[in-house]
């Protein structure tokens, strides 16, 4: 079975709103070690950007409905030709629950050590932003 799929989903003590603000508001996306730099429009760029300002990662928003979905191409970083996958978050609003929804679609078949490495690094980051959404401001 080809390794070109990742599905992921957590849920987060949060509402829909919170949770798109780790993704969308510079100060609370800081605290994943960096921001997003993006104009937040359908067909415009989206990159994220370390701590101290290096860029990790590059690639176009697909579709957009906020506090509801992002979806976006990641490209490679050294061509910004070639478009290694395809991401999408939903969030969807379950009372005072936020399940959010992961998927990337890759455009290549990993190794399966590649792909174990993928599926934890998923789940990292998916505990990051729900731990950065239940923060409750003090």
């Amino acid at each position: 079975m080809p390794n070109t799929l990742i599905k992921k989903s957590i849920t987060i003590t949060a509402t829909p709103h919170e949770v798109w603000r780790v993704f969308t508001d510079p100060a609370v996306t800081m605290l994943m070690g960096g921001h997003f730099v993006s104009t937040w429009k359908k067909g415009e760029s989206l990159q994220w950007k370390d701590e101290d300002g290096r860029l990790n990662s590059y690639g176009i928003i697909l579709e957009l409905e906020p506090d509801q979905l992002l979806k976006h191409s990641l490209y490679d970083m050294k061509t910004k030709e070639r478009i290694t996958s395809v991401i999408t978050y939903r969030l969807e609003g379950k009372g005072k629950y936020t399940i959010l929804h992961a998927e990337e679609e890759l455009t290549f078949d990993m190794r399966d050590d590649q792909f174990e490495e993928a599926l934890e690094g998923w789940d990292m980051a998916l505990d990051t932003v729900k731990e950065i959404a239940e923060r409750k401001e003090e």
